[in-house]
């Protein structure tokens, strides 16, 4: 056979082939929409979830007057790829459509419960994944802070780095009443703290009425407490405090400055979560 007539048949053959194609898809919209339902029934029963997917896919592209039992067939098929908010919005248009009286009322209630659930447990493990990024990102800030200090007031010990750099915050941030300085007379109040064991001894030294001063001593147990302390700062008396960990009352007053509150407030969390084990 001549290379001609080698191509006439390849091209006839070709021609047939598309015929039979043509006619094999020339089907009236509705009778194609039941075709390829049948399509998605057969692979559900078979759990064939992308195939299904795919079928309907192809007649939501006819968009002939859907029937009702295709939102339903969506609904299955879009709970079991986790896209909850497309399953809810079909089984309820189906719901919506075909009332108590539909085949598949039930099953679609209990497809609905299904998704309420799913939901709520992605929910849940999306806090969890974000807390536990939360706190490698928290532990992170934390070593970091620790090092810093230690560069800082050249030690190798982290306590002792915590401790000086809070002495250092109590001191130049203490409380004077009225900016009043003299070297005559003490007023107002200085803290200094003291790193135990398991506990953090507080020493105070505040003013007496008679222009000496007076030593006081606390001991704060590092366990069982809340790292992260509270300020408050009270324009009326020109000072700030930080909040006791236990209580949340008044305890450490400073001068009126709340970011420098902050900052001791800041040390003070990273030394207890230190001494906690954080």
């Amino acid at each position: 056979m001549g290379s001609l007539a080698k191509r006439s048949v390849f091209t006839l053959l070709m021609l047939v082939s598309i015929s039979f194609s043509c006619v094999s898809w020339a089907l009236p919209k509705e009778i194609e929409i039941d075709r390829l339902l049948l399509g998605v029934e057969t692979a559900l029963d078979q759990e064939q979830w992308d195939k299904a997917n795919t079928r309907l896919i192809a007649v939501k592209a006819l968009d002939d007057g859907l029937p009702a039992r295709y939102y339903y067939y969506r609904g299955q098929v879009s709970l079991k790829l986790s896209s909850f908010e497309e399953a809810k919005q079909a089984l309820e248009t189906y719901l919506k459509r075909e009332g108590k009286e539909g085949q598949y009322y039930r099953q679609s209630l209990i497809l609905l419960n299904q998704i309420e659930e799913q939901e709520t447990q992605v929910q849940q493990e999306q806090r969890r994944t974000s807390m536990a990024s939360h706190l490698v990102l928290e532990d992170r800030s934390h070593r970091t802070y620790i090092e810093k200090l230690q560069s800082l007031y050249l030690v190798d010990s982290a306590r002792d780095a915590l401790e000086l750099h809070i002495n250092t915050l109590l001191s130049n941030h203490r409380y004077i009443p009225g900016r009043y300085r003299s070297d005559r007379e003490w007023r107002g109040s200085l803290y200094q703290i003291q790193v135990r064991k398991d506990a953090i001894s507080i020493v105070e030294k505040r003013a007496n009425n008679q222009g000496g001063y007076r030593m006081n001593q606390d001991q704060l147990s590092v366990y069982g407490v809340n790292p992260y302390l509270n300020t408050y700062c009270d324009s009326v008396g020109d000072q700030c405090w930080i909040r006791h960990p236990e209580t949340g009352k008044q305890w450490l007053e400073l001068e009126a400055k709340p970011k420098a509150a902050d900052d001791i407030a800041e040390a003070f969390s990273h030394l207890l979560r230190h001494m906690q084990g954080g």
